[in-house]
């Protein structure tokens, strides 16, 4: 039902008569959520977490141990991962043997479009979030709280936080957005709403369809990923973004009062861009770090404002085998 109310509407969208009449896409938007917010939402909202790697196990296994540590109620965790050289492939295996019975789950990628949307198709919880290798959780939360929140009106995001004031991407400054407490609901302090529409237009605050830890309705993101054209996760997001954002902005996102995760960009493993990146710790020096027996001491991190934590130098303590 849901999958025919989505073709239906983006067939309309294609069509030229409805392009004509509807020209303007703050409507195309809102007649997107209207139609949106009419579809079930209710039952338990349970999730699953996909994390995209490439070549950087031991930062997976920083972002692996922090999640672990700092989260109550942890999701269930699906790794598709590419090792290019045998060395990098060894150390997987031995990540795979670390998070042995931990409701983690690895899938070595044949090509990244057909694994991705074979693993969505067999994920059958309410919701979805995605995260990245060089990602580290910063502080402790529970995500059935934050989870409880997803909706085809709400989409929570665990990268958001009032420190988010630097855009690292972009390398300048941002504004927090106006936050506000819906009329009705008893929000508690350290929860904060916005309307993704309401923030500066270029800034992280108005980019809902993040990888990064954003909540997403698994059925409806899973239609809108399989009916774009990628080859890698950059190229998912921008493609998710470019085609689809505007539909997104009309809803309201929620975040704890400071960013419970954090992207620590130290090098760059992507060949679709050249994103910016520290260049503190190559993917090279990081293995051999591995393979002496180290991991990154991702304790460290622990409650530091994002900003801070994005421009950090790990530092490393002898690695445990479990």
């Amino acid at each position: 039902m849901i999958k025919q109310a989505f073709k239906s509407f983006i067939k309309k969208i294609a069509s030229p008569v409805f392009r004509q009449e509807l020209n303007n896409g703050d409507i195309i938007a809102s007649a997107y959520q209207y139609l949106a917010t009419s579809l079930p939402s209710t039952g338990i909202k349970n999730c699953t977490g996909i994390v995209f790697s490439k070549n950087r196990a031991m930062q997976l296994h920083a972002l692996l141990s922090s999640y672990l540590y700092y989260t109550k109620n942890p999701a269930p965790l699906h790794i598709l991962y590419r090792a290019d050289t045998g060395n990098h492939k060894k150390a997987y295996e031995e990540l795979k043997r670390i998070f042995a019975g931990q409701n983690i789950f690895f899938t070595e990628e044949q090509g990244f479009r057909k694994d991705l949307e074979k693993l969505l198709k067999h994920i059958d919880t309410f919701s979805v979030f995605f995260m990245t290798d060089d990602g580290l959780f910063l502080d402790h939360f529970d995500l059935e709280e934050i989870n409880a929140f997803t909706s085809y009106e709400t989409i929570p995001s665990l990268i958001k936080g009032l420190d988010l004031t630097y855009c690292y991407i972009q390398d300048r400054q941002q504004s927090l957005p106006p936050f506000y407490t819906p009329a009705g609901t008893n929000l508690p302090q350290y929860l904060k709403y916005w309307n993704w529409k309401d923030a500066e237009p270029w800034s992280d605050w108005a980019y809902p369809l993040s990888l990064d830890v954003s909540f997403f309705v698994k059925k409806e993101i899973e239609f809108f990923i399989t009916h774009t054209n990628y080859k890698a996760p950059n190229s998912l997001e921008s493609k998710l973004h470019q085609s689809f954002n505007i539909l997104f902005l009309k809803r309201q996102g929620v975040c704890y009062t400071k960013a419970k995760y954090v992207n620590i960009v130290c090098n760059i493993v992507t060949t679709e861009q050249k994103n910016r990146n520290t260049g503190l710790h190559s993917t090279e020096s990081l293995l051999s770090k591995w393979e002496e027996g180290y991991q990154i001491d991702y304790r460290k991190f622990e409650n530091m404002n994002c900003s801070d934590a994005e421009t950090t130098p790990f530092s490393f303590i002898k690695r445990s085998s479990n």
